[in-house]
């Protein structure tokens, strides 16, 4: 990503925190964590966050009522001609911006000429464009849920890997494979320092009792100690198009992704 700015700062000076959401399966909570933490860390922690959608669907982009306009995020893969500047759209919540994604993005993949360990840095050339420019102080990936090179693209130039897991026994199955296909990213040395797994849609019975129970010990990544509990909340705020600090400040998911937040915050 290209920057129209010719102020630059030194690096070192700034910090810019990157994390990125990622699971292969769908169904557990990649885009709702994204946008709920996005929306908290901006709101309740004064942060300058980008929320950058890496999912061909849309659904963070949506979920915080932007569209695609004249560019999004497939742009930045095209050469690397786009301005970070372009791409950006701000959102009716202070400090919160976002590049929005579409179906253009699926083309990234399919595009039989597409460079693509170029592609493989795009969002790393873009983390250190916001660096220079101290534009941002969080940016948050929501991924698909497949290994695709905006996918990897997006563990390459994140500081933290966040896991969505939904407590049982099919997801509980595929966390070895996926930790392996992120340290094979990390093994390129261009990637994340850290990863953590998450447990989303939580609720009291034996069997998540019993998942959580087995993940905290078996898993091969270390998990948050904050879980976020399953509520009603969640698919209602999705079609209001309203995070949960706005549509339902109390409920159960909303305080769980607050005390994430502060999980985080303390994490440095």
């Amino acid at each position: 990503a290209q920057r129209k700015t010719t102020e630059t700062r030194k690096r070192s000076e700034n910090i810019l925190k990157t994390i990125s959401i990622v699971n292969l399966k769908g169904g557990v909570g990649k885009t709702v964590t994204a946008v709920n933490l996005a929306g908290i860390l901006a709101a309740d922690y004064g942060k300058r966050v980008l929320l950058v959608d890496s999912d061909t669907q849309g659904d963070a982009s949506q979920y915080i009522g932007v569209v695609p306009d004249a560019c999004s995020t497939a742009d930045l893969f095209d050469g690397g001609s786009a301005y970070y500047e372009d791409v950006i759209q701000h959102t009716i919540y202070r400090d919160l911006d976002i590049i929005p994604a579409d179906m253009q993005l699926a083309s990234v993949d399919l595009d039989a000429d597409i460079d693509r360990k170029q592609a493989v840095r795009v969002y790393a050339d873009l983390r250190d464009a916001l660096v220079e420019d101290d534009a941002y102080d969080v940016m948050i990936f929501d991924c698909p849920p497949s290994f695709s090179l905006p996918c990897i693209s997006a563990i390459a130039a994140s500081d933290m890997v966040f896991v969505p897991i939904k407590p049982g026994a099919f997801e509980m199955s595929g966390m070895r494979l996926l930790a392996d296909q992120i340290a094979s990213v990390r093994s390129t040395g261009l990637a994340c320092r850290a990863v953590y797994g998450l447990l989303t849609i939580w609720h009291n019975a034996d069997a998540t009792r019993q998942s959580e129970e087995w993940l905290r010990e078996h898993s091969p990544i270390p998990l948050f100690t904050q879980k976020i509990r399953r509520t009603d909340k969640v698919p209602e705020s999705t079609v209001t198009l309203s995070p949960m600090r706005e549509y339902s400040p109390r409920s159960s998911a909303a305080v769980d992704y607050r005390c994430l937040a502060g999980e985080l915050m303390e994490e440095g």
